[in-house]
């Protein structure tokens, strides 16, 4: 009895993982198929919900329409207040930081944003805006 209870563990703890691992690996795929372009923004505040890992909020314009959105922190630091944004034209809401690449406050992007990273900002990548 207790090494069919084990097994029927081990069974639905395997079941999660595949679950979770699957996932995560369509919508790793459904995200990078979109269109994206990218922007610039400013982050805004970090804040923590309850049970999950510190969030931070930041803030873009894209296409005349200012927008508000959060991504988790992680091991990120900021060394920077204003990040690329990367932006799925589809699904703006679905935006994310680009921590690789602070730029200057002085840095304004064009109104429909570049449709790949600016060489410039490859350029500055890992140092302070």
């Amino acid at each position: 009895m207790k090494k069919k209870k084990i097994i029927e563990i081990s069974l639905k703890v395997v079941v999660v993982i595949v679950l979770v691992y699957s996932t995560d690996y369509i919508y790793t795929n459904y995200y990078n198929s979109l269109t994206k372009a990218y922007t610039i923004g400013t982050l805004t505040s970090t804040y923590k919900p309850y049970g999950q890992g510190t969030k931070i909020r930041f803030a873009f314009e894209f296409n005349g329409v200012n927008y508000k959105s959060d991504n988790p922190k992680g091991y990120n630091e900021a060394v920077s207040k204003t990040y690329l944004i990367e932006v799925p034209i589809a699904d703006v809401k679905r935006s994310r930081i680009l921590w690789d690449y602070p730029v200057p406050d002085t840095l304004k992007a064009p109104f429909e944003g570049w449709k790949e990273i600016p060489a410039f900002v490859k350029n500055r990548q890992g140092r302070e805006g």
